[in-house]
């Protein structure tokens, strides 16, 4: 057969097919013929799970490597590399893991035949090989341990630690420090399917290779709490206890009359403070909770110092009546705020009751720089029901001049808003930042702003008109999708690519001018359909291109209507 003349994807298939079908000898003399195969990403993680060494080595020697390229339509990457791993019901919660994949399963079939998975010390040996082949093969052998101590696969952490393989320091930050990525969410999705005894061998093996850091802790965390002592003192040990809602977790303990993780946390300090301490007597009491009453009691009267704490109280009291509007005590009242190393602000709530806020320039002496993710969504975790309605009435928000950052889903929600000020200082809006504001008729976007991230502005259902500046480089994948009375869109010169489904069911979009400077633009693709362009179910739009430009193409490979800018040749050039 003539190899010469087939696609890239045809020879993967193939060679795939070999792998799983023929002996290594022929797999050598097949690879020798198709020559360079482009992704052989899957052919090494199934030969890895279910062929055996001597076809990892043939595939290897051949130019093979887990280097995977994303097909048109693909939303992430795979891992094939994690294929010599376990695969349990935590592994399968990873993101980078296809689960309808064979490559990640027990058994495939091929021509009607069964091939189970290999043994576990095939699989080791497999590792040991790819190991020492780790940059010839694109093989992040950091990654592979965090993985193999996550679904329990023992034999192969033990051999990576035999080796000296560390964490990257962004692995350990990202699950030491930052609740907003995209490790931590998968880190704590797969937390979910560890029981208790899973959960403090495999946390304490994570934690081992984390430099001494704890891990970083949110709510998401709670829910899988039991209140037995181990295990509480565990969790205490191990995660960063200033993002732990304290009374919340001792309000749990009371409920279930549970003295001895209330002294775990009189160990850590979580007492110490008179105001706390009283707030859980109180909800003991109320709460007929006569075990855990009389322990906090007895607690208090053999800690307290009373006269002290009185002193305190009415130095309190008098500083709240000397308190002005505008001073940190007040305005605690009204905002949650985290203070940075650099001595900046990040808005982090929205507590108050207004439905047209004014955002301070100040708290104290430091200036507010950011507003953070979620800070105004009704979306946001800990809402009462009051809370949520509240957000959903906001009509007016005024930004101060200091602001240079808006976090993602920040205003997510909030339906009623109409006016807010974006200043000329902001640099960088989050995803979905805007999302489901249907009131909003316009917003001028701050010219340094130099994207526009995925689900920004999508069903503001109010908004008419956008020009999009120059600087922006990247529309990102359902920007404005849903904005159904949406008529016009000025794309500036200077913006070079636009993300799929940018402006999916913009029913009543119109005229749209695309710049020369576009350089791609992604459809998105079923398998077996026609491509959804970035104008799907606008059925009325007619766009603006230069001659012979990106867009134009565009355009006429997707029998979108179209025309020449003023004063071009050809100047009414409409595809029907």
């Amino acid at each position: 057969m003539d190899y010469n003349n087939i696609s890239q994807k045809k020879k993967s298939a193939i060679l795939e097919q070999a792998v799983l079908t023929q002996s290594p000898k022929e797999v050598a003399e097949l690879y020798t013929q198709l020559g360079q195969v482009e992704n052989t990403a899957r052919i090494l993680g199934l030969a890895c799970r279910f062929c055996g060494l001597e076809y990892v080595k043939v595939l290897v020697e051949n130019g093979a490597n887990f280097t995977y390229i994303q097909y048109e339509g693909d939303y992430y990457m795979v891992n094939y590399w994690l294929s010599p791993l376990e695969m349990n019901n935590i592994l399968r919660r990873a993101y980078f893991l296809d689960k309808r994949d064979p490559c990640f399963k027990n058994v495939v079939t091929v021509d009607g035949k069964n091939i189970h998975v290999l043994p576990m010390e095939q699989r080791v040996e497999i590792v040991k090989y790819l190991y020492q082949y780790r940059d010839k093969v694109s093989l992040d052998v950091g990654e592979l341990l965090y993985y193999a101590i996550m679904s329990s696969s023992k034999q192969i952490m033990k051999i990576l630690k035999e080796y000296g393989v560390k964490f990257s320091e962004h692995r350990i930050t990202m699950i030491a420090e930052n609740g907003r990525s995209f490790e931590w969410m998968e880190f704590s999705s797969m937390l979910q399917y560890l029981n208790n005894m899973e959960y403090i061998e495999v946390l304490g093996n994570v934690a081992k290779e984390m430099d001494g850091k704890t891990f970083h802790y949110t709510d998401s965390i709670y829910q899988f709490w039991m209140y037995e002592p181990d295990f509480f003192r565990f969790i205490l040990t191990h995660f960063n206890q200033k993002k732990m809602n304290k009374a919340k977790i001792m309000k749990g303990a009371i409920d279930r009359n549970n003295v001895a993780c209330l002294e775990i946390c009189v160990e850590n300090g979580w007492l110490n403070m008179p105001r706390k301490r009283d707030e859980m007597i109180k909800y003991a009491c109320e709460n007929d909770r006569t075990e855990v009453s009389a322990w906090l009691l007895e607690y208090k009267n053999r800690t307290a110092d009373f006269a002290l704490e009185r002193e305190k109280a009415e130095k309190k009291m008098m500083r709240e009546l000397n308190a002005n509007p505008n001073s940190v005590t007040e305005l605690k009242k009204i905002w949650g705020f985290e203070k940075r190393d650099n001595g900046t602000i990040i808005i982090t709530r929205y507590k108050g009751k207004n439905t047209e806020v004014i955002v301070p320039e100040k708290i104290g002496n430091s200036t507010v720089v950011e507003i953070g993710a979620r800070a105004f969504s009704t979306k946001a975790l800990r809402l009462r029901e009051e809370q949520v309605f509240l957000r959903m009435a906001i009509t007016r928000i005024s930004l101060p001049e200091t602001i240079t950052a808006i976090g993602e889903r920040a205003f997510y929600g909030c339906h009623a808003l109409t006016e807010i000020n974006l200043p000329d200082k902001v640099t960088v809006i989050g995803q979905n930042a805007f999302s489901g504001c249907e009131c909003l008729k316009s917003i001028v976007l701050p010219k340094e702003i130099t994207e526009i991230c995925d689900y920004t502005f999508s069903s503001c259902k109010s908004l008419q008109r956008i020009i999009i500046p120059g600087k922006i480089t990247m529309i990102g994948r359902h920007a404005f999708a849903g904005c159904s009375v949406l008529e016009t869109v000025e794309i500036e010169e200077g913006v070079a690519e636009i993300g799929m489904l940018a402006f999916y069911n913009c029913t009543n979009l119109k005229s749209v001018v695309l710049p020369q400077s576009i350089r791609k633009i992604k459809n998105y693709t079923h398998k077996g359909q026609e491509p959804e362009t970035i104008f799907y179910k606008d059925v009325d739009v007619t766009v603006t291109v230069t001659p012979k430009s990106y867009a134009e193409k565009y355009c006429r490979r997707n029998n979108i209507n179209y025309f020449y800018a003023h004063g071009c040749p050809n100047e009414i050039c409409q595809q029907s």
